[in-house]
């Protein structure tokens, strides 16, 4: 049995079978809840800024890995933006949340057929969009923070969409949100001095 062949026989008798996709999308919850819980219990997101960088895309990481629970992240952008370099905060918060947001394509993904229970109504309507605009309604879920990116995520792995356009969508409208954060501290800040 050749590679491919193996490779083949994993996804038909094992990736195919209903019993994994649920467990794998469960246990992909369950790391979602247990991020959440984390970050809300044990993480004081200013304190970050102290490991510069790195604490950015840490923070950014673990914001957008949660699926369906959301972190808010976007302080962090704002008060980097204000003390460091606006544009390398952006770029560093935006591989961040670009590799978060892998957790809920692969959750859609493994758990191809599993409906979000409380969420169906915001799901159909996420779906429509993604069939009707496809890499844009990915750009847009991952720009506008009024619109739950992980529904968007999850029916993108479902339904195949390729991965790599995927990532490309999520990281131009992740970026072009970032800056916008960043930049956001970066002019409070240096407003700051004419109001006194």
């Amino acid at each position: 049995m050749n590679f491919g062949e193996k490779i083949q026989f994993v996804r038909d008798k094992i990736l195919s079978r209903k019993l994994f996709q649920i467990i794998a999308f469960v246990l992909i919850l369950a790391l979602s809840v247990f991020l959440f819980i984390m970050a809300r219990t044990y993480l004081n997101m200013e304190h970050f800024l102290t490991y510069g960088y790195l604490g950015i895309f840490i923070t950014n990481l673990i914001c957008c890995a949660s699926i369906l629970f959301p972190i808010p992240g976007e302080a962090i952008n704002i008060a980097a933006g204000a003390i460091m370099n606006p544009i390398l905060v952006a770029l560093v918060a935006t591989v961040g949340a670009t590799i978060g947001e892998l957790t809920s394509y692969l959750a859609g993904y493994v758990g191809r057929k599993i409906t979000l229970a409380g969420y169906w109504e915001k799901y159909e309507s996420a779906e429509r969009w993604m069939n009707r605009y496809g890499i844009f309604s990915i750009f847009l879920f991952a720009l506008l923070p009024i619109l739950v990116f992980d529904l968007i995520g999850i029916i993108a792995g479902s339904t195949r969409y390729p991965l790599w356009k995927f990532i490309l969508a999520c990281f131009i409208g992740r970026f072009i949100r970032c800056i916008a954060e960043s930049y956001l501290g970066f002019g409070f800040l240096s407003s700051l001095p004419s109001l006194w």
